[in-house]
């Protein structure tokens, strides 16, 4: 099923308030440019429309190049950093990323082991997070927040973790870690599965965020139900003018 118009819209009216845009603005071709405070500038590409949402000193820049912006390709790591070179140094691009979003309708949850974890699990939470790598579990590694954390055990280890951070009182930004050993076995589902179910439960919108690098994520994702409302790129630009 697909998402549930009133859940599009509560999509459309929280980026529209982050990038500040008008919220008709996706659903409609061409670009538009708003002010946002996102720590450097959005790129969300859907269809034929692109809204970005950049720092208030370069909106004016952005707007006045509108017609070679026309020409970028969103998704293309490569062009991104040489169009916005143009305005200062790129210091990242990050991206193309999948911006997905399920809700009660469209949701296929799976049955598992998986359940929330309790405050006696801290510790067996810890020995799970120290033999994750550190870059994986920054990248992944959800916070020990029990209720809300949902472990996978086997015997008395954690072999899978996924946990939601609430973004505005509106998204639910789901992170998963899967232990080595343990991944292609449904287990990463698993924990996501039942940490959405959290999510709904709580009346949020969940979000899964991944790079299109990453088809077995999104798979993961497209598999319980998360549809994609959005093609993001990140660009962490210093301004020299």
């Amino acid at each position: 099923m697909p998402l549930a118009p009133t859940t599009r819209r509560r999509l459309r009216r929280y980026w529209a308030d982050r990038f500040g845009i008008d919220p008709a603005a996706f659903e409609k071709s061409g670009i538009v440019v708003g002010t946002a405070d996102e720590g450097g500038v959005q790129l969300f590409s859907r269809g034929d429309g692109l809204l970005i949402g950049a720092p208030e000193p370069i909106v004016g820049s952005l707007r006045c190049r509108n017609g070679s912006l026309a020409d970028l390709d969103p998704t293309d790591p490569e062009a991104v950093r040489g169009w916005f070179s143009r305005l200062g140094e790129v210091e990242a691009v990050l991206g193309p990323a999948f911006y997905g979003y399920t809700d009660g309708e469209s949701v296929r949850p799976v049955e598992s082991r998986a359940e929330p974890l309790i405050d006696g699990d801290e510790r067996a939470y810890d020995r799970f997070r120290r033999a994750v790598p550190v870059e994986e579990w920054e990248n992944g590694g959800p916070a020990f927040e029990p209720g809300r954390t949902v472990g996978l055990f086997e015997g008395k280890e954690i072999i899978a973790a996924a946990g939601y951070e609430v973004w505005d009182d509106a998204l639910a930004h789901l992170s998963v870690v899967v232990s080595r050993a343990h991944r292609g076995q449904g287990h990463g589902r698993a924990v996501v599965s039942r940490a959405t179910e959290l999510a709904l439960d709580d009346g949020l919108v969940p979000q899964y965020r991944t790079l299109d690098a990453w088809p077995w994520s999104i798979a993961l994702a497209r598999d319980l139900g998360f549809e994609r409302f959005a093609t993001g790129t990140f660009v962490a630009v210093e301004t020299t003018r």
